[in-house]
């Protein structure tokens, strides 16, 4: 099992915070949840990855009244939650909304409008204060995950430090940092990090979830497979 929404919490306030009840504060910024069902965790249901659905998180009220509903749904769908470690803008996300269904609308194209807003939101990205998220699979080693940071800290940056925060995934860590030179970063990681360590060079995703939620092991075992 994986509960971050501690972890999350503190993210959340080491990037900004949120204000602490909807009726308080500028809700113009939020944070998405996500639900989706993996295929690697439901191998007999069809479609490798199902998008369930989303959650929207405008103060600590939020995120507090919906935590043991993602829990529940998630336990009893076999469902993963994700969360956005980029948060999103309403202002500019609404804007977006209306100019793409204007778009869809002199396209008559009709399908899924409904969807709009969540993709719209999906997509979005405050420039400027973006966080990427480094993929490390296999790895729980605290030592090595500390060589990764310092690694990451020699690169250009523009940051006093570009690490912000490190999330357990189920398979291994999520480092979420500041954008940093990329090239930089893999044309390096071998003699810096993969001679001495054995792990390969990382996966970076720009404007990515990182896991706040699983619960797989027991339908792992009721279905009589390998956690």
């Amino acid at each position: 099992m994986t509960d971050n929404f501690i972890r999350y919490r503190e993210f959340i306030e080491a990037t900004g915070g949120l204000p602490d009840d909807n009726e308080k504060g500028n809700l113009d910024r939020y944070y998405v949840i996500e639900l989706m069902r993996r295929g690697k965790d439901n191998p007999d249901l069809p479609a490798a990855n199902y998008h369930f659905r989303n959650y929207y998180i405008y103060s600590w009220r939020d995120l507090d009244r919906y935590e043991q509903e993602i829990k529940q749904v998630c336990q009893m769908l076999n469902l993963r939650a994700y969360c956005s470690v980029n948060y999103k803008r309403m202002s500019q996300v609404a804007l977006d909304t209306l100019a793409e269904s204007a778009r869809r609308i002199a396209a008559h194209d009709y399908k899924r409008f409904y969807s709009i807003f969540e993709s719209c939101s999906g997509k979005y990205v405050e420039r400027g204060d973006e966080l990427w998220v480094v993929d490390i699979d296999d790895v729980t080693d605290e030592p090595v995950l500390a060589a990764v940071r310092r690694y990451i800290r020699t690169m250009q940056s523009g940051y006093a430090d570009p690490v912000v925060y490190t999330m357990p995934t189920r398979s291994g860590v999520h480092i979420i940092t500041r954008p940093f030179n990329l090239k930089q970063f893999k044309d390096g990681f071998w003699e810096a990090i993969t001679a001495q360590y054995n792990i390969d060079v990382p996966d970076v995703k720009k404007n990515h979830l990182t896991l706040l939620y699983e619960n797989l092991n027991n339908i792992w075992v009721r279905r009589g497979q390998k956690k």
